[in-house]
């Protein structure tokens, strides 16, 4: 019975196996046409399996039901930044903050959606609203860390470097705030303390493969040719040109 599949969908999509609870939801589907209506959980469904044009649809059916769901405009927005609607991510991320002003993730996706756009500035506008309501836990370190790579776009480097300290502060296993540091250290000729950092972010994860590159610049930086070759090296074994 479609019922039964549909309620098999959603203890799926609890347990967050979304390909099986995508097949049971389209079962019902086929045997009830049109009585699928929880859009917004096979958008998020869809989204997490990196199906991102589906998801874009699901999300917009969803939104034909409810136009005031914060939720499914931010996933809607996210699920556009993937396929290089930014305009458009934009615009939708500027609807749910319309119906919730108050949801950090909201302004982060948002930002995402300006700085990939090169409205650098508006991007750290957006980021430094999510830190305001949530400046700590996971969201919190995202929008640190993006927020220092908008300032890092608008040569603000100093500024840049505190926005990733504050990050790492929130997770010092964040090897990406580690690696942006180093980055922005770089642009600003400190190349020993660059040097340290990318050391730090492949100390976490030895396959950063755009760690061991910019190490491989930190040190040719400081005339360590050798260090450099082999730091290059191990970048391109790790697949990275």
């Amino acid at each position: 019975m479609p019922e039964d599949e549909f309620a098999r969908a959603e203890i799926l999509y609890a347990q967050g196996n979304y390909e099986e609870a995508l097949s049971a939801w389209e079962e019902a589907d086929r045997n009830s046409p049109g009585s699928l209506n929880n859009w917004y959980k096979k958008g998020v469904a869809l989204r997490k399996l990196g199906r991102y044009k589906e998801a874009i649809i699901a999300l917009e059916e969803a939104l034909k039901q409810n136009p005031r769901d914060a939720n499914a405009w931010r996933m809607h927005a996210s699920a556009l930044n993937q396929v290089g609607g930014y305009s458009l991510a934009v615009q939708s991320c500027n609807n749910a903050i319309a119906f919730d002003p108050y949801n950090a993730r909201t302004w982060i996706v948002k930002g995402f959606a300006l700085h990939s756009l090169g409205r650098y500035e508006e991007a750290v506008e957006s980021y430094a609203r999510a830190i305001e309501l949530n400046p700590l836990g996971a969201d919190g370190r995202r929008a640190w860390n993006n927020r220092g790579a908008a300032l890092d776009n608008l040569h603000r480097h100093e500024e840049a470097i505190e926005s990733y300290e504050e990050a790492i502060m929130i997770d010092p296993f964040d090897i990406y705030a580690w690696n942006n540091k180093g980055v922005s250290l770089g642009a600003l000729a400190r190349h020993e303390e660059a040097l340290q950092c990318f050391q730090k972010a492949i100390e976490i994860e030895r396959e950063y493969a755009t760690a061991w590159k910019n190490l491989g610049v930190a040190y040719k930086s400081l005339n360590r040719d050798a260090e450099a070759e082999e730091a290059s090296q191990r970048a391109q074994e790790l697949g990275l040109e």
